[in-house]
């Protein structure tokens, strides 16, 4: 839609509206670019153009009476404008004096207004971006700066042809020189209510066109965040049809050269012709032209179409006569037409012989379908025998898999550790050899080196009395003390292994019951989850399902396609009595309490896309509406099973839990013992499936008792489900249960932690023995250095005895030598002994487990091998089900198919019953056909009448039924023509009263802006003190101007001819300022509009157009001047100047200033 437009003026009351162009636009140009005709190409000696109605001349005879009566209602029109254009002219002058006095505030526009142009490989631009403000612009610069290119560039952008700028025939030609592609933008201001499409291109629209030396050329449309929304010219055309800018418009967009050559070179004709041209009169005129030529095409048409109708009158009658005249031989036709029904209804009651035929066909095949379903049932419930019987199987192997691989990794470290242990044994044996060998040798270097010592001293006591041989006696008793201190402390050394080995063990046993014990604070954090989901969900049993869950059953609502709604989720159908079995019976049912229930294939296929779509894939089991009698088929009633503490509220939910999960032959005994004694102990029980039992040794865990090969046992453990309950129950009676699990798994708990403690305990005595073994190592070793203190004084005393010390000295110091020698190979030697000890104990120790573990692996491996064979028997079974079911699944398809296409047929059958009934009741109603006739009997009786009454009709011509025809379709024929003859009367005198109006507001409008511009002219004349006038001829279609630079009254007005260059530019500005306050364009340009002009007329046109501009609020000014502003006031803040440097050789972006100072 077109935006509101803004009238030029406000007027005061009582004053006579001026009428914009803007307002004046043609809805016949802006719904269509191209103008088609009607009815034909139009007469042209009837055509009415706008000379017609400025003309006084008489209406020639030949013209219709419609025609002649717009063309005078035209011409008093005329008649009038001429008598009253001084008094309007008076009007105008006294409006544009009063709103000279008001006071306007110039505001920018909210849309439509130009915020920057920009180019690319433009004309003498490499490239070039200019801001422009929002009302008034001038662009300054020298000679050759490309300001007239920032014009051209807003032209050619906003879909303007190349020859309308004046500079170049085609688009090739503004490409700069060396460059092969252009490239040109413009941003438009898009804000506020009335915004173009605000949604799509935002706060602003930016325009792009590129072209390049080839010929290619093409726009791009992007919103203000750079999104390319079109690249279709046409939408450009609706965005400036949208804004009203009309750059190809000479008045709107002023170029050098138009404006050098606008009244100097024109003649008044060509005057007159841009004033039409620039304020849309011209297509306004065109418009109403093209209206006129339809009208004459209608009436045309309508002389040639009265003709017809005569013509068609004259045909219904002469059908209407003959048809009168035919009415005869009644008798004949009565017996035919009674022929005729008998025939009619004898082919209807053959056809529902054919029906009834069907109806038996579809009874045999529906039941065949029912033995074909009993038959999957029952493959479907041998499948589903087998598959639970492969998941126990698989349980079992995964079981006995997951026992064995925690035992193949010990046993692997532990024989890791064995290997470490029997090396490092190695390594040490090795060493004690080699430390015995040098103890060896340093004992009888010692033993060697006393005998020359003791010689040595007996040559002393000869010499000294005897002294020395008692110190030496003295020493030998010290050295035996030592030796007692050195065999108590290697006693107490070889009792640390024991210690240390009873230090581990105690270790070893606290660390392994840290896995019972974070498994059972699991168990109790889990059941407190459990019980805090309880707590939470009351009264939410969705909570249990899949998370999409509530978003499938909505599809499933919203759904029409389904034959019948599917049940489900399964859960939801079911009520559990007892509370105590919800974790084993939730395990047990697993995701069937999630399924759905479907009746057929057709709604299977449908859920299953529904699933698909809200992403939740949950089971889908196929049912029917037959009812299952468990009652010969359950156990005894003293016993509990898994039915009997169910409360299903859905039939088919209750078939499907009987057919998949024998709940009717499920037993439910909490001891488990006396499970074991009911099951195994009298042989198979009657009508037993399975048992669960509660296990009495873990908390929540469940056991499952089952009857194998040959009525084997078959027991095995059933973890407790982990998620929230699905099943329907009583949330108190649950919440007590679970308290009470709760309450037994913090027994449990609190026992293992109590055994953990006494663990720890025997932890810390191990270490407390440990630490007094080393404070009692450490008193023993205190009491060894003692009596080596006692020994060395002795020694050092006979060292003092001496008297051949050189001998004796060196005899010593060898001795201590090899004594010290010998010492650290004893301490090395015990080391070795204890790290043996200790290593054959870790040996003994690691080879005894390893043992143990050989013998687990060899028992579990045997059981993974008998599980495995076991499993890989049942998968083959339930292979061999599958295949069954889907057999007999796909027979029930077939067959179905079949009865779906005996269905169809029957259908079309009884439709072609219904249809011969309906043909037969438009022939009469139902009538008794006589026994023995057929349709071929009765068909042969028909023609023979047929040919009487024929033979009869031929002497008449025709029969009667063909008269009444031709008569009716005479009539229809008639007056069908007749109204269109009347409605094209009626839409001629429309448009005819309609282009009166129209022509005679056209007039209006070309006399209130001829009468505007003429007293705006004068005015702008009179600030420069010239005089001068406006003086339009619409009957000549000539505009003459004449302008006199002084006030006197002395002549006439010269031509514009004989004015001078400063002048003739000032008499320019002042006539385009007169037209553009009668023109609605919201973008006004002009380009180097002061080149003529001296300083004087310069410094008066700029306030001029300055003043004008800021009366013309929100409008866009960009106005091009080689000059500078310095004369000119530009500190509003309304007023932006910019200026353009000259273009340098190889630049790549051109400064400019974005406000220069006054």
């Amino acid at each position: 839609m077109a935006p509101i437009k803004r009238p030029r003026a406000v007027l005061d009351e009582g004053e006579t509206p001026i009428v914009a162009v803007e307002s004046a636009q043609s809805n016949l140009r802006q719904n269509s670019r191209k103008k088609a005709r009607l009815l034909g190409e139009p007469r042209r000696n009837h055509t009415l153009s706008a000379e017609d109605y400025d003309s006084h001349e008489d209406v020639a005879a030949s013209d219709t009476d419609g025609v002649a009566t717009r063309r005078d209602a035209a011409g008093s029109v005329s008649d009038l404008d001429d008598s009253s254009d001084e008094e309007l002219d008076r009007q105008i002058a006294t409006q544009l004096s009063s709103k000279r006095r008001e006071s306007v505030v110039n505001r920018p526009a909210d849309h439509g207004v130009i915020e920057t142009v920009s180019c690319s490989n433009f004309m003498c631009h490499a490239q070039l971006e200019v801001a422009l403000g929002p009302l008034i612009n001038f662009i300054i610069g020298h000679n050759g700066s490309g300001k007239s290119a920032v014009l051209t560039a807003l032209t050619l952008c906003l879909g303007g042809k190349a020859s309308a700028t004046n500079r170049g025939q085609s688009l090739k030609s503004f490409i700069k020189e060396g460059q092969e592609l252009c490239t040109l933008a413009v941003k438009l201001k898009n804000t506020a209510e009335s915004a173009y499409q605000h949604e799509v291109y935002g706060d602003s629209i930016i325009i792009e066109r590129h072209f390049s030396r080839a010929g290619t050329s093409g726009f791009r449309l992007k919103s203000a965040t750079g999104r390319l929304i079109s690249t279709r010219k046409a939408d450009l055309e609706e965005i400036c049809d949208y804004y009203a800018l009309q750059l190809d418009n000479p008045m709107n967009c002023l170029t050098q050269d138009m404006a050098r050559q606008f009244l100097n070179n024109s003649s008044e004709q060509e005057k007159y012709k841009f004033f039409v041209k620039g304020v849309q009169l011209e297509q306004l005129d065109q418009d109403y032209q093209l209206i006129e030529d339809y009208v004459d095409a209608i009436e045309n048409t309508l002389g040639t179409r009265m003709q017809d109708v005569e013509v068609l009158k004259k045909k219904k009658q002469d059908a209407d006569s003959k048809f009168r005249t035919a009415e005869k031989h009644d008798s004949l036709r009565q017996k035919l037409r009674n022929l005729a029904n008998q025939m009619a209804w004898a082919q209807v009651e053959e056809q529902e012989r054919n029906l009834e035929s069907f109806a038996k066909q579809m009874q045999k095949a529906g039941k065949i379908i029912d033995d074909a379903e009993s038959e999957a049932v029952a493959a479907d419930t041998a499948f589903t025998e087998a598959v639970r019987k492969l998941e126990v199987a698989s349980e079992a192997v995964q079981e006995a898999q997951g026992g064995v691989e925690p035992l193949r990794e010990t046993k692997q470290q532990t024989k890791d550790e064995f290997d470490q242990v029997r090396g490092e044994a190695l390594d040490v044996q090795k060493q004690q050899r080699v430390i015995a060998d040098h103890l060896r040798a340093a004992e009888l270097r010692i033993e060697n080196t006393k005998i020359e010592i003791a010689d040595e001293y007996t040559k002393l006591d000869a010499a000294n009395g005897g002294s020395h041989t008692r110190r030496l006696a003295e020493k030998d008793e010290k050295q035996s003390k030592v030796a007692e201190a050195q065999n108590r402390l290697k006693e107490h050394t070889s009792s640390f292994s024991m210690l240390e080995t009873d230090r581990k063990s105690a270790e070893q046993e606290l660390d392994q019951i840290k896995v019972p014990i974070q498994a059972k604070r699991n168990e109790v954090r889990q059941c407190e989850e459990q019980l805090n989901n309880l707590r939470r969900d009351r009264g939410q049993q969705q909570g249990g399902f899949h998370p999409n869950m509530p978003r499938l059953l909505r599809a499933i609502q919203q759904e029409a396609g389904f034959q019948e709604k599917p049940i489900g989720p399964v859960g939801s159908h079911v009520r559990l009595l007892q509370p105590s079995w919800s974790t084993i019976l939730e395990k047990s049912f697993g995701g069937m309490l999630e399924s759905f229930v479907v009746m057929s294939k057709s709604d299977q296929a449908l859920l299953s896309n529904l699933m698909k779509r809200v992403g939740c894939n949950c089971q889908i089991l196929i049912g029917n509406h037959r009812s299952i009698d468990t009652s010969q088929h359950e156990p005894d009633s003293n016993f509990t099973t898994t039915l009997r503490v169910l409360e299903v509220d859905n039939d088919a939910v209750r078939r499907q839990l009987i057919i998949n999960q024998v709940v009717e032959q499920t037993l439910l005994i909490e001891d488990r013992s006396q499970a074991i004694a009911k099951m195994y102990d009298h042989g198979r029980l009657r009508n037993v499936k399975q048992c669960f039992s509660m296990n009495d040794q873990r908390n929540g865990w469940g056991v499952r008792l089952a009857y194998g090969w040959q009525g084997a046992e078959n027991i095995s453990p059933m973890p407790p489900f982990q998620g929230k309950p699905r099943m329907k129950t009583d949330i108190e009676s649950q919440i007590s249960y679970q308290q009470d699990l709760l309450q037994r798994l913090k027994q449990d708990l609190a026992e293992i932690v109590q055994r953990q403690q006494h663990l720890q305990s025997d932890v810390i005595k191990c270490n407390e023995a440990i630490s007094q073994y080393k404070k009692r190592q450490q008193s023993l070793r205190l009491e060894l250095q003692a009596a080596q203190k006692v020994v060395e004084d002795l020694q050092d005393a006979l060292d003092k005895d001496r008297v051949e010390e050189g001998r004796l000295d060196a005899l010593k110091d060898n001795l201590k030598e090899v004594e010290d020698e010998k010492r650290l190979l004893e301490g090395s030697y015990e080391e070795a002994v204890t790290s043996a000890d200790k290593h054959r104990e870790s040996m003994k120790t690691l080879t005894g487990r390893l043992r143990i573990m050989d013998a687990q692996l060899a028992d579990g491996e045997a059981r993974i091998h008998k599980a495995e064979a076991r499993e890989l028997k049942l998968k083959e079974n339930r292979q061999l089900a599958l295949l069954a079911k889907n057999k007999a699944i796909q027979s029930i398809a077939d067959l179905k198919e079949e009865e779906k296409r005996l269905e169809i047929q029957r259908d079309r059958l009884a439709d072609r019953v219904a249809h011969y009934i309906e043909q037969a009741c438009q022939v009469c109603v139902r009538v008794p056909v006589e026994p023995g006739e057929t349709g071929q009997t009765l068909e042969a009786k028909l023609k023979k009448l047929s040919a009487d009454l024929e033979r009869h009709e031929k002497a008449l011509g025709s029969n009667k039924a063909r008269f009444a025809a031709e008569a009716s379709e005479a009539t229809t024929i008639y007056e069908t023509a007749l109204r269109q003859v009347q409605s094209f009367e009626q839409l001629a005198q429309l448009l005819k009263s309609t282009l009166v109006t129209r022509r005679m507001r056209w007039k209006k409008f070309r006399s209130h802006i001829a009468a505007r511009a003429k007293a705006q002219f004068v005015y702008l004349l009179s600030e420069r003190g010239f005089r001068g006038k406006l003086k339009t001829d619409h009957k000549q279609k000539l505009l003459e101007i004449k302008v006199e630079p002084d006030e006197t009254q002395m002549s006439h007005g010269r031509q514009t001819k004989t004015l001078s260059g400063g002048e003739k530019s000032f008499s320019t500005i002042c006539l385009l300022l007169s037209l553009w306050e009668a023109m609605g364009a919201p973008i006004r340009c002009l380009d180097e509009f002061d080149v003529f002009m001296d300083s004087v007329n310069r410094e008066v046109s700029m306030n001029m157009i300055i003043v004008a501009a800021r009366r013309s609020v929100g409008r866009q000014f960009i106005l091009i001047t080689p000059q500078s502003m310095g004369s000119v006031d530009v500190t509003n803040p309304d007023v932006r100047v910019i200026k353009l440097n000259d273009p340098e050789r190889g630049q790549t972006t051109l400064p400019y200033a974005g406000r220069e100072a006054a």
